[in-house]
């Protein structure tokens, strides 16, 4: 399995390690000094054979484009900052100061061309308003061919709305239209939130209205991007019998720990012969023994013993724990 991974900045994601070894890792950064910490980060890998550090950043065609560079590197995009926009303040120091350079762009497809990609099972996009463009990058056979694509999407306002800080920033609809017409369908979202921001100070409410900490569960911040996930849709690998394309789906699901939803694509595989017994049976084994793993505890048990353990725990207060975990600026619920 091949993966390419877009504006990788700090590394990739804790989830994505799960992929460590077994998938080949394209890591597509265009800034200079983040491409290096990659590099250094990649290196430290017991597998850094998988990896390889791109730098070039991808769009829709090739050419020279404007690259805008923000005082934190992790923002930094091909579309620019809208000055005016109501969520960009002249001292928010995320933002600003701004630099300006222009920098090569590729093709999505001529670059993967280049490296000799001819397939794509899974990819992640986090480019700062330019998932689509980067989407738009591949060619019809690699486009229809993608397992997984998680994608950062701006939806402060909506999710056909225009308010994104970047100027010419898709809508989350207009990514979701490109995704299902090649195949895909949503599996999950991760919501980071915020709170309003006062000169750029995004805690200046808690702190000086409410007296609270930045991330109390007491004040709700609003839904400010998701991380969306899209897998190919099953019933289409079922009904085209491409067994492949089914096992690479799996792997692309126990990485999120979606390891029901595997279970469930092979019983439905196996029941239309698309997998043999034998196959099916050796297939769901292998879904459980990852599922013990990475993610069975003891505790989890279905047992009495168990069950009265975690409701001494939920009476001691430290079930609010978990619950909290939903409020905070930016959350994983699956990993």
């Amino acid at each position: 399995m091949v993966g390419i991974d877009v504006g990788a900045a700090e590394g990739l994601q804790p989830h994505w390690w799960a992929y460590e070894g077994a998938v080949q890792m394209y890591l597509f950064e265009p800034h200079d000094e983040s491409a290096k910490r990659l590099r250094e980060i990649c290196g430290r890998s017991p597998y850094r054979d998988t990896f390889r550090v791109v730098p070039a950043a991808l769009a829709s065609s090739t050419g020279q484009r404007p690259f805008y560079m923000l005082n934190a590197p992790t923002g930094s995009s091909l579309f620019p900052i809208d000055p005016g926009s109501e969520f960009v303040g002249t001292e928010n120091h995320y933002v600003y100061p701004i630099r300006t350079t222009s920098v090569a762009v590729r093709r999505t497809a001529e670059a993967l061309d280049e490296l000799g990609i001819e397939r794509v099972d899974i990819a992640k996009l986090d480019v700062q308003g330019a998932e689509l463009d980067v989407l738009q990058g591949f060619d019809d056979a690699r486009a229809r061919a993608l397992t997984l694509v998680e994608v950062e999407i701006n939806v402060v306002g909506g999710i056909n709305s225009t308010l994104s800080p970047y100027v010419g920033a898709p809508t989350w609809t207009q990514i979701d239209q490109h995704l299902t017409v090649n195949g895909l369908r949503l599996l999950d979202i991760a919501v980071s939130r915020r709170h309003r921001d006062r000169n750029g100070d995004t805690d200046w409410y808690q702190r000086e209205v409410f007296g609270t900490y930045e991330s109390s569960p007491t004040l709700s911040a609003m839904a400010w991007e998701v991380d969306a996930v899209y897998v190919r849709d099953f019933r289409g690998l079922i009904q085209e019998r491409d067994g492949a394309g089914l096992r690479r789906l799996i792997v692309a699901l126990g990485a999120y720990r979606f390891f029901s939803e595997a279970h469930y694509i092979v019983d439905q595989a196996g029941a239309t012969g698309v997998f043999d017994a034998a196959a099916a049976a050796d297939l769901r084994g292998a879904i459980v023994a990852w599922y013990r793993l990475v993610g069975h505890r003891p505790w989890h048990g279905r047992g009495a013993f168990w069950s009265t353990w975690r409701k001494l725990l939920s009476r001691s207060g430290l079930s609010q724990l978990r619950r909290w975990k939903q409020y905070m600026w930016f959350d994983y619920p699956n990993g």
